[in-house]
């Protein structure tokens, strides 16, 4: 193996960034002459990953948001190719973002004989499992964070090793408080502008029905590095705002000051199992992509914590099901029902238990490096 081989990094969204930032450093604590450059965010480029083209313009959810992004996704598709073509690197990383990552690159890099690791894989086993063949064909390792994908690439043929999920490392430190009587709920309205434009105006009627009833309680929304302030203000109603407060800060950090969160389906809601605290997720899609998805997908849930739990320990509302009212109905069955706000913390205590212990992102670097030196 070289002594300063040359990795991409590709990540498509805010959880890529923050995941590809911690796999980077954790592969210069290893080889510090290592070199890595890819596509990413903010936290990448601070960690060192030389990026040749912004996530920030790559993320989209739903067939229709797909249409008005063309341009940057061809832009990026470029800029990748032209990347892996003019430089060569020694291993190719793909985190998540199959769309992009699954049929944008990875055929193109597989056709340049560079080797190719899918750390965070795609949610196969979710739908489109025909997505296995591909991984099979062009992918030489996959490394999975969640306990059942495992077993499930297993089953497939797929070269496949379970790391531990990266946010426990995150939350290793975090003190689980009872939080209760606080009367601050966190609204979690996602990283994609999509999202927050289909949810957050549903989000914040539920919470101006929820303070009709209890006035003492305080709304905070955590606004992911890729979204301006303006985009949410201009959400909330000019005679709410002074019960809302923006703020830039990391999620963990929020969730230390609230008893309750509203949660757009994502990694965000396994941020909030791990901070132990109850939540309400919720998804919407526009029509279109929604009833292609629904046709297709094959799993009971739609969030990380009931899928880990394999029960529905927190509920979930989709689609039609996110009128405010129904949103203020569930808040207020778990808010106001001490035993069910207390077994909920103690699912989610249980929850932490089956991921396992901290160290992803070291154990993913330290299965890349064995990887770069069985192809030496």
């Amino acid at each position: 193996m070289k002594n300063s081989p040359h990795l991409v990094i590709v990540a498509g969204e805010d959880s890529g960034d923050f995941h590809g930032a911690n796999l980077a450093s954790a592969l210069k604590d290893i080889l510090p002459d290592i070199k890595l450059s890819g596509i990413g965010g903010q936290k990448m480029d601070a960690s060192g990953v030389e990026l040749i083209f912004p996530s920030s313009r790559l993320a989209v959810i739903g067939l229709t948001e797909l249409l008005g992004c063309i341009s940057d996704i061809l832009a990026g598709r470029k800029a990748i190719r032209e990347h892996l073509q003019g430089n060569r690197p020694d291993l190719l990383i793909l985190i998540d973002f199959p769309g992009f990552n699954l049929h944008l690159v990875a055929p193109f890099a597989h056709k340049l004989k560079i080797p190719i690791i899918y750390y965070i894989s795609p949610k196969v086993w979710a739908w489109r499992q025909g997505r296995v063949a591909t991984i099979s064909r062009l992918i030489d390792k996959v490394l999975v964070i969640l306990p059942f994908e495992k077993e499930f690439f297993h089953r497939h043929g797929v070269e496949v090793e379970y790391v531990g999920h990266p946010l426990l490392d995150e939350f290793k430190s975090f003190k689980c408080s009872d939080r209760r009587m606080s009367p601050n709920i966190a609204i979690i309205p996602g990283s994609r502008n999509g999202e927050i434009k289909l949810l957050l105006p549903e989000m914040i009627t539920a919470a101006r029905l929820y303070n009709r009833e209890r006035p003492e309680s305080r709304f905070l929304i955590p606004v992911a590095p890729s979204i301006s302030f303006a985009a949410i203000e201009k959400i909330i109603p000019t005679n709410f705002r002074d019960r809302i407060t923006l703020l830039r800060k990391p999620l963990k950090t929020v969730l230390k000051e609230v008893s309750f969160a509203l949660v757009t389906s994502g990694t965000a809601t396994l941020e909030t199992a791990l901070a132990e605290t109850p939540m309400v997720v919720i998804y919407k899609l526009n029509r279109i992509s929604y009833e292609v998805g629904k046709r297709v997908i094959k799993v009971p849930f739609i969030s990380l914590v009931n899928l880990i739990a394999e029960k529905e320990i927190v509920p979930e509302l989709i689609q039609t099901e996110t009128m405010p009212e129904k949103i203020t109905f569930q808040m207020r069955a778990i808010l106001d029902d001490k035993y069910r706000y207390a077994k909920t913390v103690s699912d989610l205590k249980e929850l932490k238990s089956r991921l396992g212990k901290p160290g992803a992102p070291q154990r993913a670097a330290t299965a890349i490096i064995n990887k770069l030196r069985e192809n030496a």
